[in-house]
């Protein structure tokens, strides 16, 4: 295990185009590029009892509409667990809180070695459950959230009830997971990458309530470019924001340059954004985390290290690379909203635009032609957080994230 001193990172870039908000006036960056270090940081004193390598994931597990952290860690050969920091703060001012015992949802999860938690809604009933990569064993170790979006209860199920029991036949030693909605078909896929720097990708072929990955060796898949590589924290991120899921190979971008339905990843190195440090290396597992953690709308990233297992956050402060604009101004009222959402524009011809809606994890939940100066939207979503964009020529010119309560 390699061992990195960490940093928090603030996007000193700057570009912006006009978007009205709610009588306000929003900017949303066409590229902000510089992330740079930041030490204002709500998880600088956090700490694992086995002070090595720290695996973050942000979620809002309670449903109060703002992100909790859970942490796994580097055990050292010994049993690795996942900690729980609630946050006790706001959707905007984020203060967290060490849970520890039987409020900890995840107290009897364990790992051998090291553990990393992913928490994705796989089974499409409107709580997050939790993946966890083994240390030892390739495996990802499947809990199934049997509680509710305000009282999870994480049960760990049998490789019979885990559909991603087959990646420790795959993977060597570490199955390091990425989950995004790589061809845009409503459901979450997998791209695994393993202890010795491996990618194995596992494409969903079922529906957002009943997953069945399959293992794609051959033929269709859009990772094959890394095979020979030696690859290390994988993260996905719509970094352009066109409504399709970009990949980071540690600090490294690879632009989604393909179709919605048919992925295909370039490198970008003129559009990447550009880190001042960043702890991805061989042999570490320390993707990059990226959130909105302060609901402002821009991105935001943070790292697990390995220095005195401290987090610091790699911190945007714009959002990410948007097309030009068309001088269209937007408005979307009341939000948070327990009803429906009411989308509006400035003029009544905008062209032909779509209504996208994902959940915080860019999983597409909806899409819908705008032809109208005003759209009613979102009366059946649950609860939760969502994040909305309208696209025209199949580029973002406005993003927004939503409160359902």
């Amino acid at each position: 295990m390699k061992f990195l001193y960490n940093r928090t990172y603030r996007n000193t870039g700057s570009a912006f185009f006009v978007l009205a908000l709610l009588g306000c006036t929003n900017l949303v960056a066409a590229q902000q590029k510089s992330f740079t270090v930041n030490n204002n940081n709500p998880l600088k004193s956090l700490l694992t009892a086995i002070k090595g390598e720290s695996h973050p994931f942000f979620v809002d597990i309670d449903g109060d509409n703002d992100l909790d952290c859970f942490v796994g860690e580097y055990a050292n050969g010994t049993i690795a667990k996942v900690y729980y920091y609630r946050n006790d703060g706001t959707a905007k001012t984020p203060v967290f809180k060490n849970i520890s015992g039987a409020a900890n949802p995840l107290a009897g999860a364990i790992a051998n070695t090291l553990s990393i938690p992913d928490f994705i809604d796989i089974d499409g009933d409107g709580d997050y459950d939790c993946f966890i990569s083994d240390g030892r064993t390739g495996a990802l170790i499947y809990f199934e959230n049997t509680g509710s979006k305000t009282k999870p209860r994480f049960e760990k199920q049998s490789a019979a009830f885990n559909p991603l029991s087959m990646v420790k036949f795959a993977a060597s030693g570490v199955a390091s997971a990425a989950f995004a909605d790589v061809d845009a078909d409503g459901d979450y896929d997998c791209l695994i990458t393993d202890q010795d720097g491996i990618t194995n990708y596992f494409k969903n072929e079922g529906t957002s309530l009943i997953p069945a990955f399959k293992h794609i060796t051959t033929g269709n898949n859009p990772f094959s470019f890394l095979d020979g590589q030696s690859v290390y924290n994988a993260s996905f991120e719509d970094w352009n924001k066109d409504g399709m899921a970009d990949l980071f190979i540690g600090a490294q971008y690879f632009q989604n340059t393909g179709t919605g339905n048919t992925p295909k990843f370039t490198a970008n190195k003129y559009n990447q954004p550009v880190f001042e440090t960043n702890t991805s290396g061989k042999y570490t597992y320390t993707p990059f985390r990226w959130i909105d953690l302060n609901n402002d709308n821009n991105s935001e990233v943070f790292q697990g290290t390995s220095c005195n297992a401290v987090y610091q956050t790699l911190t945007s402060q714009s959002n990410a690379m948007m097309a030009k604009a068309a001088e269209v101004s937007f408005s979307v009222f009341p939000n948070p909203s327990s009803e429906e959402f009411v989308l509006n524009t400035s003029k009544t011809n905008v062209g032909l635009s779509v209504l996208r809606i994902t959940d915080v994890q860019g999983r597409l939940l909806s899409t819908r032609i705008i032809n109208d100066n005003t759209v009613r939207f979102g009366k059946d979503l649950k609860p939760g957080l969502y994040v909305i964009q309208v696209l025209q020529d199949n580029k973002a010119i406005y993003n927004q994230k939503l409160i359902k309560e």
